[in-house]
């Protein structure tokens, strides 16, 4: 599919009544004949290929020249509100212009709608010799819709999800330690996922840090198996999907290292067959709704951007590792659904450099996470304390965001996976995306819309999403709390956050 807009090329006849192609003529029998009226054909085009939302430049165009009174704009509708602006174009000089031309330039803000539909008024174009066109012209386009094939059933499957987040994925030195999961909650209850499911949920996320409770033989504790198991239960038991992964093992920024030492990448590909057969072999006997993920955020160090030929393909061996060994323990692991990430679950590198395992069942997915801007989403302020970013879109304070991560690039991301992924048959989620608590009104308002925003993109690309949730009751830098982990009651806004974002991903 491509990813610009469909657009309808319509013909409409217009009173053109010029001395020199109106005169009348009788034929020989007397008939008042009429010479036909000229025909001006109407056409519209955008400047950018994703127009699904945002402030856009759209170009009427006429085969011959019209005439258009730029203060007339207001008058001019898309989608029932009137355009920002509108003016006659010198195509010449590619400056807007007041004398007559072909092009007729209208920016105007693209709601999402899958059909849209630009209203010129009667009376608004003229035509020579103080006439003008006295019907409206209307041109409407449509945006292909998601395909009908097993990835975008799987997205209606999983829909909008829920992180358990740094709860089970706490990390080795703080277990051993005994300094309790990084979420502060040491006993689940049902509650958090029963509050989800009411509202509408579909899917949680329970990222977990199986190498924090492994003895020296790398054998993992069957307590810990056991508390993990009631919390898969718990939520399942809720009516949601759950999505149990491999999240802060060693191995998770071992990448670099591995890469170029052939005795490291031996012990992490003994490590990762090890955990991922004894996580499969405890959950065999599961239904659908349990879905593994093969790991998180898999990198090498602290080089999240990029990395080498030798650590792109060492990261896909680490993926066919742990769907094979997840697949020989049987069971109904053998037609289990499976999520495979990519270099640092990022986008772009994932694109291009994920290879999808071969795997029999054909029943694997592709995951990737998103918080574009970064320093909007995860980290607003500055080491000393002060607000670095509190603003974002189309209506943010320049000085206070990040230029060229708006709108239009979110939304261009996304998309990216719908071209890549799901109109290809291939299930694709965004196992991680939010943003945090930010620390005025204002910049809350910005995080609304934000989030609200990101949801309707995903809505339209097909791709569904699953909330970063640590259980932070504060605000500004890692502060995603949104539901609490222990009472399942609303933190903060969320109790309109989280239902908004439902609804935004699925109506």
């Amino acid at each position: 599919m491509k990813l610009n807009w469909i657009f309808c090329t319509l013909t409409f006849v217009v009173g053109m009544l010029c001395a020199t192609a109106c005169g009348d003529s009788d034929t020989p029998d007397g008939t008042l004949v009429v010479p036909p009226t000229p025909a001006v054909s109407v056409s519209a085009s955008m400047g950018s290929d994703v127009v699904l939302y945002g402030e856009k430049v759209i170009t009427v165009k006429f085969d011959q020249s019209v005439s258009f009174a730029s203060k007339n704009a207001s008058r001019i509708t898309l989608n029932g509100e009137s355009v920002k602006r509108a003016a006659m174009l010198d195509v010449s000089t590619g400056l807007t212009t007041d004398k007559a031309s072909t092009d007729l330039v209208i920016t105007a803000g693209l709601n999402f709608y899958q059909e849209q539909t630009l209203v010129i008024p009667a009376g608004l174009i003229g035509v020579g010799q103080g006439k003008t066109y006295d019907k409206d012209i209307t041109l409407t386009w449509t945006a292909e819709g998601l395909p009908d094939n097993e990835a975008t059933a799987m997205t209606k499957k999983l829909g909008w999800g829920w992180n358990l987040g740094n709860h089970f994925d706490t990390g080795v030195e703080t277990i051993k330690n005994g300094w309790g999961y990084w979420d502060g909650v040491t006993q689940m209850t049902a509650e958090p996922f029963r509050r989800l499911a009411a509202v509408g949920a579909k899917t949680v996320r329970i990222p977990v840090t199986w190498t924090a409770h492994t003895n020296d033989e790398n054998v993992i504790s069957e307590a810990f198996f056991d508390e993990v198991a009631g919390v898969v239960d718990m939520a399942i038991g809720a009516g949601l999907n759950v999505v149990l992964n491999c999240h802060h093992e060693s191995f998770s920024t071992d990448l670099g290292r591995a890469a170029t030492n052939a005795a490291q990448a031996r012990n992490d590909s003994v490590l990762i067959v090890g955990v991922w057969k004894q996580v499969a072999t405890r959950f065999a006997n599961y239904g659908d709704q349990l879905l593994f993920e093969t790991f998180n955020e898999v990198r090498a160090g602290d080089k999240w951007n990029n990395a080498t030929k030798g650590e792109y393909a060492l990261l896909n061996q680490w993926n066919q590792m742990a769907v094979d060994v997840i697949r020989s323990t049987g069971g109904n692991n053998a037609t289990r659904w499976i999520g495979v990430a990519g270099y640092a679950a990022n986008i772009d590198l994932t694109i291009n450099h994920l290879v999808i395992p071969t795997d029999a069942a054909k029943r694997l997915m592709v995951a990737v996470h998103c918080y574009d801007p970064y320093a909007f989403c995860l980290q607003p302020i500055n080491d000393d304390g002060t607000v670095a970013v509190n603003s974002w879109g189309r209506d943010a304070d320049p000085a206070m965001s990040v230029a060229g991560a708006n709108e239009e690039y979110i939304i261009a991301q996304l998309y990216k996976l719908r071209t890549a992924y799901i109109e290809k048959g291939i299930p694709c989620y965004m196992g991680e995306y939010g943003c945090v608590n930010q620390t005025t009104e204002s910049a809350n308002a910005f995080r609304k819309y934000y989030l609200e925003y990101f949801c309707r993109s995903a809505r339209l690309a097909g791709v569904p999403l699953m909330l970063w949730d640590n259980n932070s009751k504060g605000k500004g830098n890692e502060a995603c709390g949104y539901v609490d982990h222990a009472t399942g009651n609303w933190i903060g806004d969320s109790g309109t956050l989280v239902p908004m974002m439902i609804q935004s991903l699925s109506e």
